[in-house]
């Protein structure tokens, strides 16, 4: 592993950890629909970090030089890191500092569709809480951690995609 990578890589994975948790434990007394943007924008500074990982490793250790594959392959680690960083600030914070989130946020959800009188979408939350429900809460707070690692490593591969088309060089 490059040393771009360790060094891109593990400030994307503390970005996303500290920056999640962060973001999840002080930002609840904020609204979900708040702490929603704040989540995305930790997710997005940890894809920043995949085209400054990329630029960096042309500019400073391939001389101003990278191919399309190299590019991506670092992109995608970098980005990988990141989500796991994300992934297991949102584990502990579900598992142990807020075991009974999934339940609220349903609660709020539930509470906003119906407000709107979105029969559907009342119905689709009716579902989600008999399967939260179903499901321990490691089992739950495992399945959220992977969805946001998901989250956010599509986030990363897709600049990932745009860093090495962008800043490849011959």
């Amino acid at each position: 592993m490059s040393l771009v990578i360790k060094k891109f890589g593990a400030i994307a994975f503390f970005l996303g950890l500290l920056g999640f948790t962060l973001a999840l434990y002080l930002g609840k007394s904020l609204d979900y629909g708040t702490q929603e943007l704040v989540g995305w924008g930790v997710m997005g500074m940890t894809a920043a970090m995949v085209y400054f990982g990329v630029a960096y490793q042309r500019d400073t250790v391939n001389a101003g030089k990278i191919s399309f594959g190299s590019a991506l392959k670092t992109g995608i680690i970098i980005a990988a890191l990141g989500a796991l960083g994300v992934a297991l600030a949102d584990i502990v914070y579900t598992l142990f500092v807020n075991p009974s989130f999934f339940l609220e946020y349903n609660d709020y959800a539930r509470d906003l569709a119906e407000q709107s009188n979105n029969q559907a979408a009342i119905d689709q939350l009716a579902r989600q809480r008999e399967m939260y429900e179903d499901y321990s809460d490691t089992q739950m707070s495992f399945i959220a951690g992977l969805m946001m690692f998901v989250m956010t490593f599509m986030l990363g591969f897709v600049v990932s995609l745009l860093a090495a088309v962008i800043l490849k060089k011959k």
